[in-house]
């Protein structure tokens, strides 16, 4: 690891951690909220179902909550770009740009009529991460617990990317989305987790 300060990594990714915790709550939650919403709404127009404002407000409410978390992770990567080798912060930058694009697609989504588009941005998102990520999982300074953690995180965006390509099947693509969804913020947070406890040397 070289002249890296074990202060400044356990401080940044700190902040990264913290928001990964927010973020896999709020995602882990809106994944099984959203296709809930989604037949209610269906259910609705054929004059089946009530109560689907509440539904309507519990997603915006966790839709919320995860972009609240995208702003979090995007500051706690500003900062831990900094104090890397090269290589992997090019690799951790181009992390934080997707992030902000899977920002702007959270944001899409608040939009009616226009989940397709928030589908497609977040899956170009993910596909920027996941090199960004392979990077990692296999770069020459990062410690041993860390590349195992940015392994696990490689591994969560390739289920991100394939529940969202099946998310666009009709009726049960977001219960397949809302599945790979949640094992992936599970891997998420312990990739990151292993990241922050990391031995720093």
């Amino acid at each position: 690891m070289g002249n890296i300060n074990k202060a400044a990594w356990a401080t940044e990714t700190g902040k990264i951690f913290n928001g990964m915790v927010l973020y896999a709550i709020a995602g882990a939650v809106y994944g099984i909220l959203d296709p809930i919403n989604s037949m209610a709404s269906l259910a609705s127009t054929l004059g089946v179902a009530s109560g689907l404002g509440f539904l309507d407000v519990l997603c915006w409410i966790f839709l919320a909550g995860i972009i609240v978390a995208y702003i979090l992770i995007f500051k706690g990567l500003a900062g831990f770009k900094t104090i890397l080798a090269p290589a992997d912060g090019n690799a951790i930058g181009k992390v934080r740009t997707s992030y902000i694009l899977l920002l702007v697609a959270a944001a899409v989504d608040f939009i009616p009529l226009l989940g397709w588009v928030s589908s497609i941005l977040y899956i170009i998102g993910f596909i920027m991460m996941l090199g960004a990520y392979s990077k990692l999982k296999n770069s020459a300074t990062f410690p041993t617990d860390a590349r195992s953690g940015a392994s696990l995180l490689f591994i969560s965006l390739i289920l991100l990317v394939v529940g969202a390509v099946l998310g666009f099947i009709p009726l049960i693509g977001g219960w397949f989305n809302m599945v790979f969804s949640i094992i992936a913020y599970i891997l998420t947070f312990l990739g990151w987790n292993k990241i922050k406890n990391a031995s720093v040397e």
